[in-house]
């Protein structure tokens, strides 16, 4: 029998947590596409986090710099999103990953 799709939610989530933070991306891009408002703000600001650390783990400093400002303005815009851009913008200058993506929360 065949697996269900995931949700791309749920998939994003799946891929982000394994450190494929570019099918995170991809993934996230399906609902963004659609989105409007507030949730097409919160899911802009995702995908650039997920490129600021696909930046990062490709040892593109300035790439990762570049999208974290660019989710940190989006942030302003979008509270739901700030929480998460500042913990990813701590974890990239400590070099290591964000708590909720090791924890899984």
């Amino acid at each position: 029998m065949r697996q269900p799709t995931p949700h791309p939610f749920e998939e994003a989530a799946r891929l982000w947590r394994a450190g494929d933070y570019w099918g995170a991306h991809e993934a996230l891009e399906v609902l963004w596409r659609e989105a409007r408002g507030e949730e097409r703000c919160f899911l802009q600001g995702l995908i650039q986090l997920a490129a600021a650390l696909e930046a990062r783990r490709r040892g593109h400093a300035e790439g990762a710099r570049r999208n974290l400002a660019k989710a940190r303005r989006k942030a302003r815009r979008c509270d739901r999103l700030a929480p998460q851009a500042e913990e990813v913008a701590r974890a990239l200058e400590r070099g290591t990953s964000p708590r909720w993506l090791a924890d899984g929360t």
